[in-house]
């Protein structure tokens, strides 16, 4: 930041000499005044370090046990795990209440998005003077906490006029309106920042990350290039500008260059990992794209976003890595499940029959089965289908999703005397008049489950008189799945 830019230089120096000499060293003959307390520990905030801020008030309440911006950074932290009655101790103990009292007073107090505490934050930018960085720091979290970032909207300029350098307000704003989602915010927000300090790094590169959540590529793209020639080696910039030439489908071998690079690095991003691959495939270079997939799950913990770009482009190797990852790891087998279901509302039908099947080979249940074998129908994979059907279900379940791909694969397979078979033992026998039951198991009420029944019975009867008409009708012409 231009104008904080020394002042940033100068905490970073003292955080790493307290760091070094009170931290790691225990030097009990290093001197730190009580500003240099505070500043160092509203600047190990920022980098989210417990162990310095700890540290900070160990010493100070050795040196300065009388200090009450320290008492009040103390309660502070006595907030952050929740143990609010201790913090509200300590901030009794302050006589002249600053703005980091008066929240932490409404915070042990329990308070929420109420007109009342609406009011008591209007009060307390009426009768502030100035604030602080940490003053609006805490400001702006206490609010986002309690879903109220609208106070903050409608507040920001009188907040402003009391603040020496606006663009932490602007900053922390901007940062906790990305994290509630609202990215049009956001990205006004750190665009307003550039124009402000446009040698600032960081705000060119959160604009470009923002604007790439948002898709609006083209944006994000251009803020990536300012980043760039702020710091041509930076590893987010390259990133983002890659990512977003990839959507905008331009300079294809450019991307792949960029971020094979990147990826090489042992704190690789599982989205350039993605967009490579991506690209690589693009340029028909599907092996490729596989082997950058495979040298990163052979070397990180397995995500289902990695996993997903695996199965994509070869289900095989795809199913390997995702069998491994079930027995491995020791996957919770609803979790699983969900993600083969998450596949199967998207159509990718053969991807969520592998992982059906994968959970079906170790724990044979209702919702393992329930839906593999029309999944192994719909993806046109019909051996497989009657496989699955064979091989973990049988004769025990007869519901819709799993008898009627049974029949229609073999009709598939121009097996139409067997499936004629199969059809008239379903219907003949008394195991079709089962309780349906959900996927999630919750039994069916009987109005569903007198309709489920009637068009269980209606979709087998009409298959049997296809199969018994003169001629050979076509499949489609008698597939619940096409009707």
């Amino acid at each position: 930041m231009d104008d904080n830019t020394g002042n940033d230089d100068a905490r970073q120096s003292l955080f790493d000499e307290f760091e070094s000499e009170i931290v790691k060293a225990g030097n009990s003959e290093a001197f730190f005044d009580e500003n240099d307390l505070v500043e160092i520990f509203d600047y190990a905030s920022d980098l989210d370090n417990y162990i310095v801020k700890m540290e900070v008030l160990l010493y100070g309440a050795r040196h300065y046990p009388d200090s009450e911006s320290l008492a009040t950074r103390r309660a502070w932290f006595y907030s952050s795990f929740g143990e609010m009655e201790a913090s509200a101790q300590v901030n009794r103990r302050v006589s002249h209440e600053g703005v980091l009292n008066k929240l932490l007073s409404l915070r042990a107090e329990g308070a929420s998005a109420t007109p009342e505490t609406r009011a008591r934050l209007d009060e307390i930018v009426g009768a502030t003077e100035e604030f602080g960085d940490e003053d609006v720091i805490q400001l702006v979290d206490f609010c986002a906490e309690l879903e109220m970032l609208d106070w903050v909207r409608d507040n920001r300029e009188a907040v402003v006029r009391r603040t020496p350098y606006p663009q932490t307000f602007i900053y922390e704003y901007a940062d906790r309106a990305e994290d509630a989602g609202d990215y049009d915010t956001a990205a006004a927000l750190f665009e307003e920042l550039t124009m402000m300090e446009p040698f600032t790094l960081d705000f060119w590169l959160r604009l470009s990350a923002t604007e790439y959540t948002r898709k609006n590529f083209d944006a994000s793209l251009s803020a990536a290039d300012y980043a760039l020639a702020i710091s041509p080696d930076n590893i987010e910039a390259i990133s983002l500008k890659a990512k977003s030439l990839y959507w905008l489908d331009r300079d294809l071998p450019g991307v792949i260059t960029s971020l094979r690079e990147l990826v090489k690095r042992p704190d690789a991003n599982e989205d350039d990992i993605r967009i490579l691959s991506f690209a690589l495939n693009d340029m028909r270079d599907n092996a490729g794209a596989v082997e950058v997939i495979r040298g990163y799950l052979d070397n990180h913990p397995p995500t289902r976003t990695v996993m997903d770009c695996l199965l994509t482009l070869d289900i095989s190797e795809g199913e390997r890595y995702a069998r491994q990852f079930f027995t491995e790891r020791d996957v919770d087998e609803l979790s699983y499940l969900n993600w083969a279901y998450s596949h199967f509302k998207l159509k990718n039908y053969e991807i969520a029959a592998v992982l059906m099947k994968i959970v079906a080979e170790h724990n044979v249940t209702f919702e393992a089965v329930n839906h593999l074998v029309e999944a192994y129908y719909l993806a046109g994979r019909y051996e497989e289908a009657i496989e699955a059907f064979g091989k973990f279900i049988g004769k025990k379940i007869h519901y819709p999703c799993v008898a009627l791909p049974y029949i229609m694969s073999l009709v598939r397979l121009g097996r139409r005397e067997e499936a004629l078979k199969e059809v008239n033992d379903f219907l003949s026998h008394s195991r079709v008049v089962i309780p349906l039951i959900k996927t999630r198991g919750d039994e069916a009420s009987p109005f569903e489950f007198n309709c489920m029944q009637t068009g269980h019975y209606y979709y087998l009867d009409n298959i049997r008189r296809a199969l018994e008409a003169h001629g050979e009708l076509p499949a489609d012409d008698f597939d619940p799945a096409c009707l």
